[in-house]
């Protein structure tokens, strides 16, 4: 018997019960961390979220993303567009920064920027994690990557506090009530289906479980549960060419993961790798690219902001999204577990295997999903049309589960551990009255 394709994704929502932060934790993160502006006293962060609320956005619309797009905007317009020349930006040629006396809260060691200089931040202040500036990088643009790889290593660090994961320490309660309703739901679907798991967070933390309960899992990257002694480059062809195994991807990257800014001829070639050892944005040397000509980017091991889909050209960011875009169009059902469906790059696949793959059965989770009326905003107006059917009103099918064009669509409106605990009962049942037979 053909086994059948089932995709997961997972946004934040789905780790809650594994002490993962809130949208609301990293915002609040994110503006207590990084450089003071001129003042010395206000953070960057803050400055930028301020602003912003007082340029008529509302607290909904600003949280941790946004103001780490703001800096990525920032690190655009202060880069040159073609530094042998010294063009400066697109940007830049049109526009003026209304905040450079607020936010410019440094100075050049030794006055001049010439090849390899340092800054000092805050100005006149040694930094103690200054990096010389060895690609043609001006000094704002320096400034601001410097500021997003130090706002990216406080991420990272509460990922790790509630993902850290080696032989020799762990802080994943793999036998937590959940931890075991998730194996078990897996080696559930297992028996009949090929699972294909895909994240929007930056931990392995399923990929652990399921290495413990015996299952192998592919996630990018040549290791099994613990990564191993020895750095590892991802295996390019396999993520796109192995469409048969259990995997797990990290859609929009990894705080296990790592740039490598030089290759192996110390040329400008970064490379990012899965290491080992706990590793921190702000311990790597900065390593920036072009993916369209003129806006700078920094190559970052996590993605996040409003830059994703640009980001997302990367490897082995690009052959992921391209394993999960032919995943959800030959797929027999996708979950959609705590996704908020804010990233167009994301709903894309998820909309055109809608539109071509008939057979596809779709279940979202989430607690808040009629609540925050989603099925309007979000099924009705991106993926509905797709569908013949004019009928857009829910059905109610059992205690708070919900039904869309003849049951195409189910949401379940529980959080995952209250999913998990449903799936695993109704397996039972099935099983029962397959075995009465």
């Amino acid at each position: 018997m053909e086994r059948k394709r089932t995709v997961f994704l997972f946004g934040s929502g789905a780790t809650l019960a594994w002490d993962s932060p809130t949208t609301s934790d990293l915002t609040t993160l994110i503006r207590e961390t990084g450089f003071k502006t001129t003042d010395n006293k206000t953070t960057i962060t803050e400055f930028i979220y301020t602003t912003l609320l007082a340029n008529g956005y509302s607290t909904n619309e600003v949280n941790f993303e946004t103001i780490i797009s703001v800096i990525e905007e920032l690190i655009v317009y202060y880069s040159q567009f073609n530094a042998d020349t010294r063009i400066p930006s697109l940007l830049s040629s049109f526009l003026t920064s209304r905040y450079e006396n607020e936010l410019h809260n440094y100075s050049i060691k030794g006055e001049t920027a010439s090849y390899g200089y340092e800054l000092q931040i805050p100005a006149g202040v040694e930094y103690v994690f200054s990096r010389r500036a060895r690609h043609n990088e001006t000094p704002p643009q320096c400034f601001f990557q410097q500021l997003l790889s130090l706002l990216l290593t406080a991420i990272n660090a509460r990922i790790h506090d509630y993902a850290y994961h080696t032989a020799t320490h762990s802080v994943i309660n793999v036998d937590s009530d959940t931890s075991k309703s998730f194996i078990n739901w897996m080696k559930l679907l297992s028996g009949k289906s090929i699972l294909r798991l895909y994240t929007l967070n930056y931990e392995r933390i399923f990929k652990i479980l399921l290495a413990r309960a015996g299952m192998r899992v592919f996630e990018g990257f040549d290791c099994e549960e613990h990564i191993g002694p020895a750095v590892k480059g991802a295996n390019v062809c396999r993520i796109l060419s192995d469409a048969a195994s259990h995997i797990h991807y990290n859609l929009h990257g990894s705080a296990f993961w790592e740039v490598r800014d030089l290759d192996r001829k110390l040329l400008p070639n970064p490379e990012i790798v899965l290491n080992p050892v706990f590793s921190l944005p702000l311990a790597n040397r900065p390593a920036s690219v072009q993916i369209e000509r003129g806006k700078t980017l920094l190559v970052t091991t996590i993605v996040t902001g409003y830059q994703k889909a640009q980001r997302g050209m990367m490897t082995p960011f690009k052959q992921m999204q391209s394993a999960f875009d032919r995943d959800c169009c030959f797929a027999d059902e996708i979950y959609v577990i705590g996704y908020s469906f804010g990233d167009e790059h994301i709903n894309e696949s998820m909309k055109m295997a809608i539109r071509h793959n008939k057979k596809l059965k779709v279940t979202i989770v989430d607690p808040n999903f009629i609540k925050k009326k989603m099925d309007y905003h979000q099924l009705a107006l991106r993926f509905f049309p797709f569908r013949q059917d004019d009928n857009k009103r829910p059905k109610k099918v059992g205690d708070q589960v919900y039904s869309y064009f003849d049951d195409a669509f189910t949401v379940h409106t529980v959080g995952f551990k209250e999913f998990l605990e449903s799936q695993l009962i109704s397996g039972s049942v099935r099983c029962s009255r397959t075995d009465n037979r």
